[in-house]
């Protein structure tokens, strides 16, 4: 029983994280401005999981991936941006994705 709660230990330690889901570049590629509407992405990408007002009080939201692989080694994230007009259609959008840093033991 000691060995299962020691392997049990180790592989929680070692587990990965991800949190959002991941963004399709493909399904960025059909993002039309002036055309998509907010429905629209929600229907591909689900719900976004942050948004706010800009200065000019335009809803801006924001999709968002994130990956790290066993002990920070792997590390991935994505996140799309979108500013949507008055009737809630694509007005302009920004897709960043990359790896932040490398992953390490310590500080």
């Amino acid at each position: 029983m000691r060995y299962i709660a020691v392997l049990f230990l180790a592989l929680i330690l070692s587990g990965c994280a991800s949190s959002g889901r991941k963004i399709d570049q493909s399904s960025v590629d059909q993002i039309e401005q002036g055309v998509t509407t907010f429905e629209q992405m929600t229907n591909t990408f689900g719900p976004p999981l942050s948004h706010s007002y800009n200065g000019d009080g335009k809803l801006v939201a924001s999709w968002m991936y994130f990956y790290v692989g066993p002990f920070g080694i792997g590390q991935e994230q994505q996140i799309l941006s979108v500013q949507f007009d008055d009737n809630k259609v694509v007005e302009k959008y920004t897709m960043t994705q990359g790896n932040p840093g490398f992953g390490r033991f310590g500080r």
